[in-house]
């Protein structure tokens, strides 16, 4: 029979089950709570006496529970019920969440949203069963009664961890248990957007965007080796974007298409993708070089997303000299495989005449950490006065998760090591300070404040750091918390 069957792919990822490690809220009527963070038997049975109790009334408050599993993960829940009473489907309301907040919030307050993975959903219970809901990226899970005259009684409620089960090859320690945590925390946060593909977020962003894929490329290379997701998620590109389109529709993610299959050839030697994809490649790199005249004017204005380098910058004049140096950078990359891979010295002398025309322009504003970061790369701006002028001034203030790796190596190359470790420790530190497991879509330092924290209730009034920060696409409870990049 299963020979006969047409199946369309498969799933190499494992399931694992997570107990919950605490109770962080409770209402109305109930009980036993305790008896979840006890490891069972993962089969329900007539006979279970210690189990969670929820019991409603004709009226009165629903009954509700918190939970905190410890750890940001990707998957969803399962539920063993036992027995159901007065109603034997009860309807419950399962809400999930990255952070406390987020799980008791109600769809539309602060931005929350079922976008991208439902997180917010009404589902039936019945009784002796063993049910699987939801998958998404979470950390905390509330159940809801719903169904009056109702009493549930509920053996186990297990996390269901999805993930590739793939060796840590890479790793990192050192005297400062800071700097060792936030290495662990980047590492597994990159793993789990390792899905079929590579993602941006498990909540939010279950997508392959090319360009926020760089710096997740450099991760997995160091940690992880030559993972299979990176060319599965470059040759997608290809595929779902053919030229005369770009990367995602973004003329700036095609410039990182080309930096990250420079870099993965550079750092594993592997000429297979790159010599499947030589028409590509270099019918991209023409492309590219169209939009540079030989004086360095360039024609990106002719896309709406034409100067976009990052969230915080864009629309701002500033980001401009930031994508002209990942320009300049893309085009180098080019020449490099053009001559080291393709042997086409015209197309390497062309990527090369254009890089230069681009550095003979450089634009004055440099104001943005991210503009100056990249210009420093690319040799547009010199390291010392980057770091002067715009890196240092602030500290911490003005670094981004996406960009904070150029950022740091542009201080590097300005040889102020102290400087930028200081900052990695303020800024990383600083998300798991509020509670983090794994590091943000974006964060501003200035969002830390006073129990500023991601694993407590927020009360009406007080300072939420999840819901009452964001901005652009992320803003309130839509922002990931959870971002490989």
């Amino acid at each position: 029979m299963i020979e006969a069957m047409k199946f369309c792919g498969q799933d190499d990822r494992v399931r694992r089950m997570l107990l919950p490690q605490r109770v962080l809220y409770r209402a109305g009527k109930v009980s036993g709570e305790e008896n979840l963070m006890v490891a069972k038997d993962i089969q329900i049975s007539t006979d279970e006496p210690n189990s969670l109790v929820m019991e409603n009334g004709a009226d009165g408050e629903n009954a509700v529970i918190l939970l905190d599993f410890g750890t940001e993960f990707s998957g969803g829940i399962r539920i063993l019920t036992q027995l159901c009473m007065g109603n034997i489907t009860p309807e419950c309301r399962l809400t999930f969440g990255e952070s406390a907040s987020e799980a008791m919030s109600s769809i539309g307050e602060k931005n929350a949203t079922n976008d991208h993975s439902i997180r917010d959903m009404t589902i039936q219970l019945t009784q002796f069963s063993d049910m699987e809901f939801g998958q998404t990226g979470y950390r905390f899970a509330r159940l809801e009664l719903l169904s009056p005259n109702t009493t549930v009684r509920i053996m186990s409620i297990l996390g269901v961890f999805v993930y590739r089960d793939i060796p840590y090859l890479g790793s990192f320690i050192c005297n400062d248990e800071t700097l060792n945590q936030i290495y662990k925390t980047a590492a597994y946060t990159c793993h789990l957007n390792m899905q079929g593909m590579l993602w941006d977020g498990i909540k939010r962003d279950r997508l392959v965007w090319i360009g926020d894929m760089h710096p997740e490329t450099l991760t997995i290379r160091t940690v992880f080796g030559q993972d299979k997701c990176i060319e599965e998620g470059l040759d997608y590109a290809v595929r779902k974007y053919p030229l005369p389109l770009y990367s995602n529709h973004m003329v700036t993610y095609s410039m990182w298409w080309i930096l990250i299959v420079h870099d993965w050839y550079r750092h594993n030697g592997s000429t297979k993708f790159l010599t499947e994809k030589k028409e590509y490649v270099t019918s991209l790199l023409k492309q590219l070089c169209g939009l540079v005249d030989d004086d360095g004017m360039d024609h990106l204005y002719q896309y709406d997303t034409g100067y976009f380098l990052d969230w915080p910058n864009f629309g701002k004049p500033e980001a401009k000299s930031g994508v002209r140096a990942l320009f300049t950078m893309a085009l180098r990359a080019g020449a490099f495989i053009c001559s080291d891979l393709y042997n086409d010295s015209v197309l390497k002398a062309l990527c090369e005449k254009k890089a230069a025309a681009l550095s003979a322009a450089v634009p004055a504003d440099y104001s943005a950490k991210a503009s100056a970061a990249l210009m420093v790369l690319a040799g547009h701006l010199d390291p010392k006065d980057a770091a002067d002028e715009v890196l240092l001034p602030g500290g911490a203030k003005g670094f981004s998760t996406f960009m904070s790796y150029y950022q740091l190596t542009a201080l590097a190359k300005a040889g102020r090591y102290e400087e930028a470790l200081s900052i990695l420790k303020t800024y990383y530190g600083g998300m798991l300070a509020a509670g983090a497991t794994t590091f943000w879509e974006d964060f501003d330092i200035d969002w830390l404040k006073e129990d500023a924290r991601i694993d407590r209730v927020c009360q009406d009034g007080e300072y939420d750091i999840h819901g009452d920060n964001g901005a652009h696409c992320y803003i309130g409870y839509r922002h990931s918390l959870c971002h490989g990049w």
